[in-house]
């Protein structure tokens, strides 16, 4: 099973990531906040790496098979809902994984980084990452890189005949 988490707090990481599990049969799962706070608390728990309570959510890997964490960028990092969620998952080593970063204008690649350090930490195979851009998105014009990201999971994610 190839299993896409993703917070999306604006809908643009939402609509990539439900773009990228009809392309790859992926099943999605929701990050949802256990609370909200404000948007500058949020970009400052962003900022320093720091992590928020989230809702109870599939974290146990032992039957997930290719995971992909979708996430948007807020300062050049992911969300404090991102990195409670990926200081949560367990049974995962061995297992590939890919990233997908939603960006406003800058910060995908660093993002991406941060996911992929802290999956790798727990003993995940990194395959390949992705960055989408608010405008595209907003524009309908994100499916090429969709489209290319989904070939870099269906080639690991294949089931052995």
């Amino acid at each position: 099973m190839i299993l896409i988490v993703y917070y999306s707090g604006e809908g643009h990481t939402e609509k990539v990531a439900t773009a990228l599990a009809k392309r790859v049969g992926g099943r999605l799962a929701t990050i949802e906040p256990a609370s909200e706070v404000g948007t500058f608390r949020k970009a400052m728990m962003a900022m320093f790496g720091m992590r928020a309570e989230i809702r109870p959510m599939k974290t146990d890997l032992s039957d997930v098979d290719f995971l992909v964490v979708a996430t948007p960028v807020w300062s050049r990092k992911v969300p404090p809902y991102v990195n409670e969620y990926l200081a949560g998952v367990k049974n995962a080593a061995g297992k590939p994984f890919s990233v997908l970063a939603e960006m406003g204008g800058s910060g995908g690649e660093n993002a991406v980084e941060i996911v992929r350090k802290s999956l790798e930490a727990k003993g995940m195979r990194f395959v390949s990452s992705a960055v989408t851009v608010e405008s595209e998105v907003d524009a309908g014009r994100f499916g090429p890189t969709i489209e290319e990201f989904a070939r870099t999971i269906a080639g690991v994610a294949a089931p052995a005949a």
